[in-house]
């Protein structure tokens, strides 16, 4: 990995960003996008859409979020890694997980009163890749990604896999959503909304909270940076993708996808679960969710001999969707280079079925991060975990996704 980009309700740069998430400041509020009188609650986490590049655009309003949020997402992760001042754009691709697409622009000119015939950008999701893979003259592989909320991740295991399979030098891989009315209503149908914010893992958490935003990383493969002096963030060293095939809706009783997607990833890494330093977890706050995650946390890092410090920043962003695990990966990355862990500053009282692990209280914990792994679910049974690695340039590297391709 050697470039990075973010638009989030914390923060549209990778440092503003992280100088938030690790000071448990909390983006969820008010709803500002659509009325929301009709529904118990009214909370959600906003992009400040000022933080954009195309911010003085006057064409920026007729831009579906979503396309905004990763095109400034995949501007600042070129511009970090300088990868177009050497490689070849026909072998640089772009694949971005998402859940609504550019539905939510619909939804915006719904409320606008315009005519829907005249803006067919609302019905082409595929301009999620391609726009920005035109804008930045990328002619590899493209490729938009519908896994749930497991799409982030699993953009980034496609993204791998093209370079492993040397259809590509280096991909631009990542996640984006916008705030959607749609998105809304269904989890104030499942009763599954936050009262007031997103506590994961507490013994009073009430609900997650809708959220929006992109992020966006530069992969390559090893031998490719290193051969361009790139500078490396971190190794993508394991990878796993899975389907529960179980509920449209809820994740398999006994979590055999997460736990499948957890041991296959450090599989691919060469690692062990003792090896793995901090868990960056779904955690969504929502009853189901917890529970199930915390077990099988317990349940595969346990018996192992691990015990790994873990976290879920949905807990300050709300949950963003297609976006949320790409952010998440973000996080990671910073937490290995910086070592800095990430914490749960809305944690009160944990839930007695979290007694075996180690959750980070408060905004953040200082510590050495080797390893960290990162889950991520969604409806649909969809389940994926990306494994992270600080690079080291001198340490001895095992067969892995970062010395295979990516």
């Amino acid at each position: 990995m050697t470039g990075m980009g973010v638009v989030s309700p914390l923060g549209s740069e990778v440092t503003t960003y992280w100088k938030n998430v690790t000071s448990g400041a909390v983006a969820t509020g008010p709803v500002t996008r659509f009325p929301t009188d009709g529904y118990p609650v009214g909370l959600a986490a906003e992009v400040d859409a000022a933080e954009l590049d195309d911010a003085g655009d006057p064409d920026a309003p007729r831009t579906p979020r979503s396309l905004r949020y990763v095109n400034h997402s995949v501007d600042r992760a070129l511009a970090q890694s300088r990868l177009m001042e050497h490689a070849d754009p026909r072998r640089v691709g772009v694949v971005v997980g998402t859940v609504m697409g550019t539905r939510p622009h619909l939804e915006e000119l719904r409320r606008r009163g315009r005519p829907l015939d005249g803006d067919p950008v609302w019905d082409t999701p595929g301009i999620l890749a391609a726009g920005p893979a035109r804008r930045r003259g990328l002619r590899g592989p493209r490729q938009v990604v519908g896994a749930g909320c497991a799409a982030g991740n699993t953009a980034l295991a496609l993204a791998a896999d093209h370079i492993r399979w040397g259809q590509a030098d280096a991909m631009v891989a990542g996640g984006t959503d916008e705030l959607s009315e749609a998105v809304f209503q269904l989890f104030t149908t499942l009763r599954a909304l936050a009262p007031d914010v997103v506590r994961p893992f507490d013994r009073d958490r009430g609900g997650m909270l809708p959220s929006e935003g992109a992020a966006v990383l530069v992969l390559e493969s090893l031998e490719h940076a290193r051969s361009r002096g790139a500078t490396v963030l971190a190794e993508l060293c394991g990878y796993a993708v899975a389907a529960d095939a179980h509920h449209m809706t809820a994740p398999h009783p006994r979590g055999l996808g997460m736990v499948r997607c957890m041991r296959d990833g450090l599989a691919m890494a060469g690692l062990d679960p003792a090896e793995v330093d901090y868990v960056s977890a779904h955690g969504t706050g929502t009853q189901a969710n917890d529970a199930l995650e915390a077990a099988a946390l317990a349940g595969f890092f346990g018996p192992g001999g691990g015990r790994p410090a873990v976290s879920s920043i949905k807990g300050m962003l709300g949950h963003a969707q297609g976006g949320a695990s790409a952010l998440e990966a973000v996080a990671c990355v910073q937490a290995l280079t910086e070592g800095l862990v990430p914490g749960n500053p809305t944690l009160r009282e944990p839930d007695d079925g979290c007694a075996e692990l180690d959750l980070v209280r408060g905004p953040a914990r200082g510590a050495p991060v080797r390893v960290a792994l990162s889950n991520a679910f969604g409806f649909g049974g969809n389940v994926a975990t990306v494994v992270l690695r600080r690079y080291a340039e001198d340490a001895p590297h095992r067969p892995s996704a970062a010395t295979t391709g990516s």
